[in-house]
């Protein structure tokens, strides 16, 4: 079986403070596999205090989604970037190994200036990778959308430079570009069935010219095609781990758990079959 997880993204977020104590109060009613932990950059003046409450949930976090302000900053500023990176990525690998995460989710490149400085990002990947080796974590790499290069072919350059590297592919980023239609071609299914990709988010999407980043929906809210994806992870024999990521907290603050459950059970039975629980 496929473990599916839940982001605590889901159910944290600016509609509700982004009060990471709501971990503990809703993450019980959700019918996953456990938590992708979400490192929210708001939190960062309070990791002692977090790290404790986290261990205090007695929830299991098998994944963990480290700073988005890596790629941010290595994207806006390149290698000049570097120490203020490095030092986001053993802050969170610090956090990771204490509430017992084995993966990583990072953005090697994001937000405004994306790829734009990918060559620069590459180089550091080798050394990232290996800090959160040695503290015994699977360092992945998230399909981030670009605004340079289609993003299958920074994974292949990624893959072509370390023969270690991992990816997170996430179903909404791959939307805008059709990405996801090509993953499918002959020239980028060997990501998938020869295991580069490790970890999936399965999230659906509608993009909104007017808005500053893709939403994260509901499967059948979107235009994502999920009959063709699960029907190519069956197909290239994917055995790794999948996250929901889907926004499920009202303007009011109110978190609809059943939509939320509803969808882990949808993902659940489309990468393992109609019989999943």
């Amino acid at each position: 079986m496929i473990p599916v997880y839940v982001s605590n993204g889901t159910f944290v977020t600016r509609y509700n403070g982004r009060d990471y104590r709501h971990i503990a109060r809703y993450a019980p009613e959700i019918e996953a596999d456990g938590v992708e932990f979400l490192m929210y950059c708001v939190w960062k003046d309070e990791i002692p205090e977090l790290r404790r409450f986290l261990l205090s949930t007695r929830l299991t976090f098998p994944v963990m989604h480290i700073d988005k302000e890596i790629g941010e900053t290595l994207a806006a500023r390149g290698l000049e970037g570097r120490d203020e990176a490095l030092a986001l990525l053993e802050r969170d690998i610090g956090t990771a190994c204490e509430i017992g995460a084995q993966k990583l989710v990072m953005h090697l490149w994001n937000g405004k200036y994306s790829d734009t400085r990918f060559d620069e990002a590459l180089r550091l990947y080798g050394d990232m990778y290996e800090r959160a080796d040695k503290r015994g974590l699977l360092l992945t790499v998230e399909n981030v959308t670009c605004v340079r290069n289609v993003c299958l072919e920074h994974l292949e350059a990624l893959k072509n430079a370390y023969p270690f590297a991992r990816f997170t592919y996430d179903t909404k980023m791959a939307y805008l570009h059709h990405e996801n239609e090509l993953l499918a071609e002959e020239n980028w299914r060997h990501l998938l069935s020869e295991g580069w990709i490790t970890h999936l988010h399965v999230n659906d999407t509608l993009p909104d010219p007017a808005a500053d980043r893709l939403p994260i929906m509901h499967i059948g809210d979107g235009k994502v095609d999920f009959d063709s994806f699960f029907r190519l992870t069956h197909d290239c024999g994917y055995s790794g781990s999948a996250t929901v990521e889907s926004t499920s907290v009202r303007t009011d603050g109110f978190v609809d758990i059943n939509k939320l459950n509803r969808s882990i059970s949808l993902v659940r039975k489309g990468l393992n079959g109609a019989d999943a629980r």
